[in-house]
């Protein structure tokens, strides 16, 4: 059962459980040190635990994953993906993968084509982890629902998108998606390698850190891995967090590693508070956004930013006729002494 993973503690070693407790980074952009030692015992308590629920529940077919939890001392003011380049891929058979894409004809009501078309180019490349692919236009019509939209967020384990797509998503996904940190992983389909492209973007992970709560969560392996696989993963990951979040490894309060049916072990507990950290002024950052093709507007493009303002781009036909200025007129303006003369009447 999970609850008794309440009970091991990998950290029964009372010579060196202080560090545990007292750890605390020197510098702002300093690493995290972990203790490999200390990891690795987590790790084999989590996936013993993992063994014991799957021979109890047989209805458990998929592979229980490995997360690790940030909480942090002080919660940023924006929120922040951080892309995690993890030395051991997290990808497993069992893992469910939906793709997002573009499609191939504005115009065409029907989306099979569209389908059609990456499935035969994925098996050509003998690409065979995406499980279903969803273009735009069946995301705008088929999953337009609030409940649509809900069951489709549950549906799958990891969603990757087209870069040319990408930007569009937040509002038709809405927060089923990204209110529950489920967003898409952008991959180029246009890449010279796509097998190197897909199996980058579903092996490796990723960190949201948002500004609504000061705990996150990464994924870093599975249980199926070797201990030492998901050590050295745990490891990469804590480092290349450490230096991308805002406050650096200071602002690190603490470290659990878990799954999704077992409670958290901690592997790092730091020392402070919010008080202690200071966060760097926002820089404001202009967004480039590329222009895309709109289909009700013949000569006009759209510009879709990442937090929902649109702006409609009109482009010059060569040869069309100018469009006629339409004259504003002058107010009729009254004297001021009518205006005396009406009010005493």
């Amino acid at each position: 059962m999970p609850g008794k993973l309440f009970y091991i503690r990998p950290w029964d070693n009372h010579s060196d459980s202080s560090d545990l407790s007292k750890a605390k980074p020197k510098d702002k952009m300093n690493k995290v040190e972990l203790n490999d030692t200390k990891v690795s015992k987590a790790i084999a308590a989590l996936c013993h635990v993992a063994e014991k629920t799957e021979k109890k529940d047989t209805l458990l077919e998929k592979v229980d994953v490995v997360q690790m939890q940030i909480c942090l001392k002080k919660i940023p003011s924006n929120n922040k993906t951080i892309k995690l380049k993890l030395p051991h891929s997290i990808y497993h058979p069992d893992l469910d993968v939906c793709l997002f894409v573009k499609d191939l004809d504005v115009k065409d009501r029907e989306y099979e084509k569209t389908v059609n078309h990456f499935r035969d180019l994925f098996r050509q490349k003998g690409i065979n982890c995406v499980t279903a692919i969803i273009p735009l236009k069946s995301l705008k019509t088929e999953y337009k629902p609030f409940e649509a939209k809900k069951n489709l967020s549950n549906a799958y384990d990891l969603y990757l998108a087209d870069v040319r797509v990408i930007r569009l998503l937040p509002k038709l996904l809405g927060k089923h998606f990204y209110g529950r940190k489920k967003n898409p992983v952008q991959v180029n389909l246009l890449a010279k390698d796509l097998v190197k492209e897909i199996e980058t973007a579903i092996g490796s992970s990723s960190c949201v850190i948002t500004s609504k709560g000061a705990s996150s969560i990464a994924t870093v392996g599975h249980v199926k891995m070797s201990p030492g696989q998901v050590t050295e993963n745990v490891v990469a990951a804590s480092e290349q967090i450490s230096q991308e979040v805002a406050g650096g490894a200071n602002n690190i309060k603490q470290l659990n590693l878990k799954t999704k049916t077992s409670l958290s072990i901690p592997i790092y507990i730091a020392e402070g508070g919010p008080q202690d950290i200071k966060l760097p002024k926002n820089v404001r950052v202009r967004e480039k956004v590329e222009a895309e093709e709109l289909s009700t507007m013949l000569d006009a493009k759209v510009k879709v930013f990442s937090n929902g303002r649109i702006e409609v781009i009109r482009e010059k036909i060569p040869g069309a006729p100018k469009e006629k200025k339409k004259k504003v007129l002058p107010k009729k303006t009254v004297p001021k002494r009518s205006r005396k003369l009406k009010g005493r009447k």
